[in-house]
């Protein structure tokens, strides 16, 4: 059967008897070689060249190689003639050709900025490209000029006109701007002479794309051996030479380093080696001309230029001079501030090398703007970090109450440290500074950095969003202070253990979280070995002496002994003493005891009190306002405690005890805070009766208004006279306004209010991003009353170190069990900055659980006060625990009373304190201020703090029989009494007292001011709490710092 026959037509011209594949171009089978530069692609309109290169045209292929000869792109060849300037594409490449070069001139490398042997490139001819133009493919020759002899006579004519005389280049540059002649440079090495070299070496076995070198040398080859030495002489290590000539760019390795010659230099050039060969300088033989006139990177068209030592990348230079071993600062110039000196105990332990010792000087940019107890401050924390106080160990707390500077005096610690030391030649003291903080100082003590040594001079790193922050830190020997907050520090702090160098200084700041020696915040730190070590708190002691040896140990470890001992020698006996049912014998030790501990103290403790800026600051104004509950939240307390069950809370478990105190505050602050705590446990499937089993909350819930709203102020007392407040501050002042609380529902309420009065505000709570708490606050501090009338602020999230100093007046809205709490809160306006009279307001709800919490606070800080010096030992508090009776009278309420607090101090002012009562303590005979009275059973002993205008003899005796002798300093006003409206110093709380409308009447009637004041203390006269409405204020504290300027000679 015959094939299948194709369909197609055949052809039948003459086209069908040729090929049917594509034509092959012509190309040129010789290689080609171009000097280039080169790009990638680019979309700008004004391009740039990367860098130039090579172009090798072999064949139909082209390849683009670098100025070190690494391969770049390739393609294939463009079939068009290369000339000079013409651009075409290499790869992916933009390529423009410059010039053209031999194959003599690539394989020696000068096209790569490598040495070539000149023989080479004269006997190699030129290229014989057909494809190029003549004047393209004609051998560069450069130009030549002997400098021995200005002219040149004409060859003889017999001569080969081929030859080529080997003339050397001269640096015309050089010739014209110095006329004495330049340092040679030898030539290339030749085969079997002696030669030496600058070198570049690594470690072999560099995995990176990108390797670099670790180091430069010198490379020396006499006879038939090569020698690596570094910069000072030292043989690094010596190999055979095996016959390859040298050149630039010689790879080789030596005593397992992988070295790369350089250029080459002279004998001279070399180190001295004691000896070595490079002793025999002067027999070394003198270079021939052509010799020393040799460019060293081979290029003969490119002129010499003078050696560059790898010390000196820029030029030859003056030998540097050496530092001198002083002090960094002159001590001697006015105003310095000089550290203390080492003694001779501490030269003998930390000088093990007989350095010189100088004097360690405040940097004169930080000392002017300091003030003396901040230089104090500085000089005390340098003695105990140095190592030159009396204890034993390297670490401080820096107790300062709030506003007094301890960020400024740390910075100022943190810089001296870093940048100088008492022995000279010895580096600084530390390299690296950890400060620890909470989340929200973050960025604030980056700013205080920045604010007094500038953004330059420190390398500060904050660990808050980057992630490789601590890797920067631990390995960058710019980056010299790590800020990180002590949530974070958790998690990289085995990280930092291994940091180089190593820290040398831990500060920690608010550091009363270290108060317990077993929390994860302490034992954290065990993975560090800094034994430099200072803590800052405004409130270093708030509940007992374990708080106390628990920070004492972390920063001068084993000072105080274990805490067994510590209990054993120092709390137990100080507690004992202190008890109301104590012996003579118990308190003479216990005194005894505490006076021993408070002088270890002083060794390593610094307090000073907020009277050190009277002469700087505005005067302060503190007010602690006792209101009047409304008639809703008596009904409340009456339901949730009942008397019959008061008894059975009283001995109920701690969980449902605290419970109930929580729920009682909150019902203090509103009780619709009773409503939304019950919603909240119903949602989350709790059953309120099941938490608190005694208590009546279903039938307080029941007591509400059915359409109380949450911005509903009218349901308590409190927010009742705040309305008020921030109502005659809004329309009588400029002023603005701080709101602390420790409930972020209470924020709600508050927060609500603004919106319905259009207050403007801000607010700082834990929900608040850190990146934004830093903005919020600096916005706060510029605006006026109109943009920003109200800060909101969250005790636990801003209520330490945050400056609020564009607000003057400050609310705190409820009290917090841990005075230090309050006192971080309430010191956030009055601090450097403020301009205006500051106004503190500790709002109290008269007769409720606010007054319990009050009451507790102040005999905690007794026990502060007692230790760190700013009060008295004896007499501070007398019961530092809950007892039963205590308990009891916790959840008790007084509806009856202007002020609890002051009727337990049974305090003899305000009228009630007449000639007759006078009389009668001064012929009682039962009266022995030595001796343990009723006053001491009390269940508060170191309550409010009063100071009548006048106190007598008698009076000092009956303050002292309570314990109240050095607390006397608050003024007491009953605003039940007719004239308590003129004792108050604030224009803006007499708002707020109760005037009845008779009094209103009266003074509003025109006539004379006796006949008005008689008026009104007639309407005033027999007020008594039920009286007047929910919302009043009944009583106050008051005490005021008097600015009393010195005069300066």
């Amino acid at each position: 059967m015959p094939a299948f026959q194709s369909l197609k037509r055949k052809s039948d011209d003459h086209t069908s008897d040729l090929s049917r594949k594509r034509i092959a171009l012509e190309v040129d089978s010789e290689e080609h070689y171009w000097v280039v530069q080169w790009r990638s692609y680019q979309a700008k309109k004004h391009k740039t060249w990367d860098g130039d290169g090579v172009l090798v045209v072999n064949g139909a292929k082209s390849t683009l190689y670098d100025s070190d000869g690494k391969t770049i792109s390739s393609g294939k060849r463009d079939p068009t003639p290369y000339t000079v300037g013409r651009n075409l594409t290499v790869g992916g490449k933009d390529v423009e050709l410059d010039r053209s070069i031999t194959r003599a001139e690539y394989l020696s490398g000068t096209c790569f900025g490598e040495s070539a042997s000149y023989s080479a490139i004269q006997t190699a001819g030129p290229s014989t490209s057909t494809s190029k133009p003549a004047a393209v493919s004609k051998q560069f020759i450069p130009l030549k000029i002997k400098a021995s002899t200005p002219s040149r006579p004409p060859l003889p004519s017999g001569s080969d006109s081929r030859r080529v005389v080997p003339l050397q280049p001269v640096d015309l540059l050089s010739t014209i701007s110095n006329n004495s002649p330049k340092k040679a440079v030898p030539a290339p090495a030749v085969k079997g002479e002696d030669s030496y070299w600058t070198a570049n070496w690594r470690k072999p076995g560099q995995n990176k794309k990108h390797k670099t070198w670790d180091g430069d040398a010198f490379v020396s080859k006499v006879g038939g051996k090569l020698t690596m030495m570094t910069e000072e002489g030292k043989i690094m290590g010596t190999t055979p030479w095996k016959g390859d000539v040298l050149h630039g760019g010689y790879h080789l390795y030596i005593g397992g380093k992988e070295v790369e010659l350089d250029c080459q230099v002279t004998l001279d050039d070399l180190p001295s080696i004691p000896g070595g060969h490079t002793d025999d300088k002067a027999a070394a033989p003198a270079q021939t001309p052509a010799a020393e006139t040799t460019d060293c990177i081979g290029s003969p068209a490119t002129a010499p230029k003078t050696f560059v030592a790898p010390t000196s990348f820029y030029g030859p230079q003056a030998p540097s001079k050496v530092k001198p071993k002083g002090p960094l600062h002159d001590p001697t110039a006015e105003g310095a501030v000089v550290m203390k000196a080492p003694t001779k105990d501490h030269i003998k332990r930390f000088n093990k090398k007989n350095l010189p010792v100088v004097a360690v000087v405040l940097d004169p940019i930080l000392s002017p703007r300091m003030r003396p107890h901040q230089i104090e401050g500085v000089k005390f924390m340098y003695e105990c970090v140095m190592g030159l106080r009396k204890h034993e160990g390297q670490g401080c707390i820096l107790a300062d109450e709030m506003g007094l500077g301890k960020t400024l005096q740390t910075i100022s610690l943190i810089w001296t440290l870093l940048k100088q030391n008492p022995y000279a030649g010895n580096g600084p003291v530390v390299s690296k500074v950890l400060v620890v903080c909470p989340v929200s100082l973050v960025n604030n003590w980056k700013v205080e950095f920045h604010k007094w040594l500038g953004r330059d001079r420190l390398g500060v790193v904050t660990c808050d969003k980057d992630k490789n922050a601590v890797k920067t830190f631990q390995h960058a020997k710019t980056q010299h202070v790590l800020i990180i907050g002590y949530e974070r520090l958790r998690t990289v702090i085995d990280q930092l253990a291994y940091c180089i160098p190593p820290i040398g200084l831990i500060v920690c700041d608010e550091g009363h979280r270290l108060k317990s020696a077993n929390n994860k915040t302490t034992t954290m730190f065990e993975a560090l070995r800094t034994t430099r070590r200072i803590i800052l708190s405004g409130t270093p002691i708030q509940n007992d002496l374990s708080e106390f040896h628990a920070m004492a140990d972390f920063c001068n470890p084993g000072l105080l002994d274990n805490y067994a001992t510590f209990r054993r020698v120092y709390e137990v006996p100080i507690l004992n003493s202190r008890a109301p049912d104590s012996s003579a014998k118990e308190r003479e030790i216990g005194e005894a005891r505490s006076t021993q501990l408070l002088a270890v103290a002083k060794s390593f403790v610094l307090r000073r009190d907020a009277t050190l800026l009277q002469n700087y600051l505005p005067p302060k104004h503190e007010y602690v306002v006792f209101i009047t509950p409304t008639r809703l939240q008596l009904s409340i307390f009456s339901k949730i405690l009942n008397p019959d069950k008061l008894d059975d809370l009283a001995q109920s478990s701690t969980a449902e005890s605290l419970a109930l105190i929580n729920l009682l505050t909150k019902v203090s602050n509103s009780p619709i805070l009773l409503k939304a705590t019950a919603d909240k446990e119903k949602a989350a499937g709790i059953d309120v009766r099941n938490t608190i089993k005694r208590a009546g909350v279903d039938d307080a819930l029941k007591l509400l208004p059915e359409n109380a709203q949450i911005e509903d102020m009218s349901l308590s007392g409190k927010l009742i006279a705040l309305s008020k407040l921030l109502k005659a501050i809004s329309q009588n002042t400029e002023e603005k306004c701080v709101l602390v609380s420790h409930y972020t529902s209470t924020l709600n309420i508050l927060e609500a209010y603004c919106k319905k009065k259009n207050y403007s505000y801000y607010r700082l709570d834990g929900q608040t991003p850190a990146a934004k708490r830093q903005e919020y606050v600096n916005s706060f501090n510029k605006s006026t009353q109109r943009s920003s009338f109200i800060f909101l602020l969250s005790s636990k999230a801003g209520g330490v170190g945050i400056n609020l100093i564009g607000a003057s007046r400050l609310c705190l809205i409820d009290s917090d069990w841990n005075p230090s709490h309050d006192l971080q809160s309430m010191a956030r306006c009055h601090r450097d900055g403020q301009k205006r009279p500051v106004y503190i307001y500790r709002f109290l709800t008269a007769g409720a659980i606010d007054e319990k919490i009050y009451q507790r606070q102040v005999t905690k800080l007794g026990l502060s006060n007692s230790l760190m010096g700013s009060g008295t030992s004896s007499t501070s508090s007398k019961s530092d625990s809950f007892s039963r009776k205590d308990l009891r009278d916790i959840f008790r309420i007084h509806p009856d009373t202007a002020c609890n607090t002051h009727d337990l101090l049974e305090c003899p002012c305000d009228g009630t304190f007449t000639e007759d009562t006078k009389e009668d303590i001064t012929d009682e005979d039962s009266i022995d201020i030595d001796s343990d009275s009723e006053a001491e059973t009390k269940g508060f002993v170191n309550a409010s703090q009063i100071r009548p205008e006048e106190i007598s003899k008698i009076e000092k005796a009956y303050l002292q029989k309570t314990g109240l002798a050095a607390l006397g300093q608050w003024k007491h006003i009953n605003c039940l009494l007719p004239n308590a409206r003129d004792d108050i110093q604030d224009h803006i709380l007499r708002r707020l007292v109760f005037q009845p409308e008779p009094a209103k009447r009266a003074a509003d009637k025109p006539q004379s001011q006796l006949l008005a004041a008689l008026d009104a203390a007639a309407a005033m006269s027999g007020l008594t709490v039920s009286d007047i409405p929910g919302g009043s204020v009944s009583f106050l504290f008051e005490k005021s710092s008097t600015v009393e300027l010195e005069e300066t000679a």
